[in-house]
């Protein structure tokens, strides 16, 4: 009873501090699994880790054909060459790409982790940073091919990029807390792997990756802005091609609220957890 009592005192207060707790405590076991992860996802492979590297540049190279060569797409605002248009759709999909690396991981993640449900001492919820963190490091090898051909082609970025870490917080604290709750409904509802799949498709056309939203009818420009995609999307191609800070008030709210549903995310995967093991 004692240890109990203890043990409630000693519990993060309520979408204050729960989520860094549990990261900070854990972070060598985060780190060790993450890296674990990205090993997994390359091991087997001729070229290994190489392709890491090898698959954005195939991308970059098909956008900048395709839309620069053959369809000849012309961005709105001033003139850009072909280079530059495939770098404005390779910045959006980088995003997304990261966002979707995340969300279709989760539904499967107490499945594909099965041999942890059972050991007691485990913490199932950091699961989430380590899915959320290989995602960013196979995102960061993409951005980086991105910044290589944006030196190459426009030179040094203005100073409005160095928001680029900022802008990405509240996307990462969204992305925790997504999967976290399609870990916990995936674990009961195994049909939701195969839902995401088919809502990737969807939310591609509904966030700004092949346009802006300026040009999005007035009538459809809400369900824009509800995607967490669309802000930093937005922010960061402004930042990157227009030398334009976020909207601060914006940026802020977002990252509260995307903090507030990370925390109240976590909660609800702590309390439900102790049921993963009857259904695995």
């Amino acid at each position: 009873m004692a240890s109990d009592i203890a043990g409630r005192r000693a519990e993060p207060p309520f979408f204050l501090s729960a989520v860094l707790t549990s990261a900070l405590k854990n972070h060598y076991l985060i780190a060790l699994l993450v890296r674990r992860n990205v090993e997994v996802t390359f091991r087997g492979s001729v070229l290994g880790v190489a392709w890491a590297v090898l698959a954005p540049l195939f991308r970059l190279a098909l956008y900048t054909f395709v839309f620069g060569v053959v369809l000849h797409v012309r961005w709105p605002g001033p003139p850009r060459s072909s280079f530059e248009t495939a770098l404005l759709y390779f910045t959006g999909l980088t995003l997304f790409d990261f966002f979707f690396d995340c969300i279709t991981a989760a539904p499967a993640l107490i499945v594909d982790y099965a041999n942890f449900v059972k050991k007691v001492v485990f913490p199932l919820e950091i699961l989430s940073f380590v899915v959320v963190g290989a995602a960013l490091v196979r995102f960061a090898i993409t951005a980086a091919v991105l910044l290589l051909f944006y030196l190459a082609i426009d030179g040094l970025p203005g100073v409005a990029a160095l928001s680029l870490p900022l802008v990405m917080v509240p996307l990462v604290l969204v992305a925790l807390g997504l999967v976290w709750i399609m870990a916990m409904v995936g674990t009961f509802i195994r049909d939701l792997r195969q839902l995401i799949a088919l809502f990737a498709m969807v939310a591609m056309y509904l966030s700004p990756i092949f346009f802006p939203v300026s040009q999005v009818p007035a009538v459809a420009r809400p369900v824009f802005y509800a995607n967490p995609l669309t802000f930093v999307i937005e922010s960061a191609r402004a930042a990157l091609f227009a030398n334009q800070w976020p909207n601060w008030i914006i940026l802020i709210l977002y990252t509260a609220g995307a903090w507030l549903f990370a925390s109240v995310t976590h909660r609800m995967f702590v309390k439900v957890k102790a049921g993963f093991a009857d259904v695995v």
